[in-house]
């Protein structure tokens, strides 16, 4: 697990719909898509939970290449609106 995906499972929050607004607020535009499995191994098949990271630009060149979703898309809307599942969590990142 590399620092920053560790600095992210020890600071987080939950998605919400004002989360994402205050995220706006300071420049933020996408949230890069972590999926975990239980014991924090990376997992995008089957993940347990997803951690949403904020960035403030996508990250680009063939080693950066990852899933990004635009902070005011509907997925992440519709995520936030609904909160967790039983067969998947997801949490917010907090900004650094």
């Amino acid at each position: 697990m590399t620092n920053e995906m560790k600095r992210n499972f020890d600071n987080h929050g939950l998605l919400t719909l004002e989360a994402l607004d205050d995220l706006k607020e300071k420049g933020y535009k996408y949230l890069q898509v972590q999926g975990f499995t239980q014991d924090h191994h990376p997992e995008y098949i089957a993940p347990c939970y997803l951690m949403l990271v904020p960035k403030k630009i996508m990250e680009s060149g063939k080693n950066k290449m990852d899933i990004y979703e635009d902070i005011s898309g509907e997925t992440i809307i519709d995520w936030a609106k609904k909160g967790d599942d039983e067969n998947l969590h997801l949490f917010l990142a907090k900004a650094e």
